[in-house]
């Protein structure tokens, strides 16, 4: 369960890096390092799962895995809000100066 969250967590994660934004802040290397790890955890949690059921330790740290994954997927949805708001902010900022312009060209 946790590892299918995971994996969508990455697939989310990998749009919006290589999307505008990763490449304007250049997040590009942070990002391959990032998929490497959300790789690595993936293998343990399928070792784990396997192993929760004999292993309490192991259960409890799939939940703090798990908890800290949901974490992660709400900072990413924030940043990709972020992302579109100040996206708009420009966009309006364009549409504003145009006006502007014409206006200006009026008068």
């Amino acid at each position: 369960m946790a590892e299918a969250f995971l994996q969508v967590l990455l697939d989310n994660l990998t749009c919006f890096i290589q999307g505008e934004l990763g490449l304007i802040l250049g997040f590009k290397d942070e990002f391959e390092k990032l998929q490497s790890t959300f790789t690595t955890i993936q293998a343990v949690l399928e070792d784990a799962q396997k192993k929760q059921l004999k292993d309490k330790a192991i259960e409890n740290w799939l939940q703090k895995l798990n908890s800290a994954a949901y974490e992660a997927d709400d900072i990413l949805d924030e940043c990709k809000l972020k992302h579109q708001l100040d996206r708009r902010r420009i966009n309006m900022g364009v549409i504003i100066q145009r006006l502007s312009l014409s206006v200006t060209k009026l008068g």
